[in-house]
C-alpha cells in the first residue's frame, strides 16, 4: 500500500495526463490515509474545478482553508471559483481576506486587483495587476495574470468580473500551481 504523498504524486501525474477520473481515485485513496491533509484536499478541489464541478470545488476549497487558513493559493482559487459562479459577495470576502492577511505579496496584490474589478474600478485593477506581475515569482500564476491583464487592456468599457479570468475561459485552477504545494 502506498503512502498519502505517493498517491498525491500519482494524482498529479494523472491530472497532467488529463485522466481526471484516475486523479480523483488517487486523491480519495490519499484522503483515506490522511483525511486532514490540506495539500491533498487542495488538489481534490483542483480536479473538481477542472471538471467544471464548481460548487463541489468551492466546498472542498473551504475545507482546505479550515485545515490550513494560511494557504494563500487556496484562498485565491476560492475567490476565482466564487467569481466563476457569479458570487461576487463571497469572492470579495475571499479576496479581502487574502489582501489583508496573506503572506505572499503578489497574491495579496492580485487579490486587491480582483476586488477592484468587483468594484468596477478597471484602471485601478490594471495598475494592481501590473504591480503584482512585477513581484510575482510563480511563473504559472504570472502567466495566468498576464492573460487576465491583456484581456482587461483589450476590452472596451467596464470589465465584467466574470470575464476577468483568462480570455473568456474558466480560470486556470490549481493545476498550474502544483509545484508550489507538492509534498516530498
Amino acid at each position: 500500500m502506498l503512502e498519502a504523498h505517493e498517491y498525491l504524486h500519482l494524482a498529479i501525474h494523472a491530472s497532467q495526463e488529463n485522466n481526471h477520473h484516475a486523479a480523483l481515485d488517487y486523491l480519495e485513496r490519499a484522503l483515506a490515509l490522511e483525511p486532514n491533509n490540506p495539500g491533498v484536499r487542495y488538489f481534490q478541489a483542483a480536479e473538481y474545478a477542472e471538471l467544471g464541478l464548481y460548487p463541489r470545488a468551492i466546498l472542498c476549497m473551504g475545507e482546505v482553508l479550515e485545515l490550513d487558513p494560511g494557504m494563500d493559493l487556496a484562498r485565491f482559487q476560492l475567490g476565482l471559483l466564487q467569481l466563476q459562479q457569479g458570487d461576487t459577495t463571497q469572492a470579495r470576502t475571499a479576496f479581502d481576506s487574502l489582501r489583508d492577511l496573506g503572506s505572499d505579496e503578489s497574491l495579496r496584490t492580485f487579490a486587491a486587483a480582483y476586488v477592484s474589478l468587483i468594484d468596477e474600478a478597471r484602471g485601478e485593477a490594471i495598475t494592481l495587476f501590473e504591480r503584482g506581475l512585477d513581484i510575482c515569482e510563480n511563473l504559472p500564476l504570472k502567466g495566468d495574470m498576464v492573460r487576465v491583464l491583456a484581456t482587461l487592456k483589450t476590452e472596451d468599457g467596464p470589465a465584467p468580473v466574470e470575464a476577468a479570468p483568462a480570455q473568456g475561459t474558466a480560470p486556470v485552477f490549481l493545476g498550474a500551481y502544483r509545484d508550489v504545494l507538492e509534498t516530498p
